[in-house]
């Protein structure tokens, strides 16, 4: 039986020789926003009393389908996604027989970092 694709071909399997991520399909999109500047005011008795927090940190987890050829960002690139600069921490790529080429990317801004 051929082959037969229709739509968006995603690479299917394990491929050799993967490498910047070009054409891909957004799988899923997390954002989290946390504080992460933090600190505590106690009194005498260790009661507290203050609690204060600047620097916003915003942490997204973005799960892509490759499409074709491609080859994988690296950790501190700048990745743009939805006109928003973010700088990548993490990047997991996953290949399994019998599935698509997955790539899973971290990436943080925070409040007061420019990314050029």
């Amino acid at each position: 039986m051929a082959l037969d694709t229709k739509g968006t071909a995603h690479i299917f399997g394990i491929t050799a020789g993967v490498a910047a991520v070009t054409n891909a399909t957004v799988q899923s999109f997390s954002k989290s926003d946390s504080k992460i500047n933090l600190s505590e005011t106690v009194n005498e008795l260790g009661n507290k009393i203050e609690r204060r927090s600047d620097d916003v940190q915003t942490e997204v987890n973005i799960t892509l389908k490759i499409q074709s050829a491609y080859t994988i960002p690296e950790v501190s690139d700048l990745l743009v996604y939805d006109s928003v600069s973010y700088e990548i921490l993490t990047v997991e790529e996953g290949e399994t027989n019998n599935a698509h080429v997955v790539v899973t990317i971290t990436a943080v801004v925070s409040e007061y970092i420019t990314y050029a």
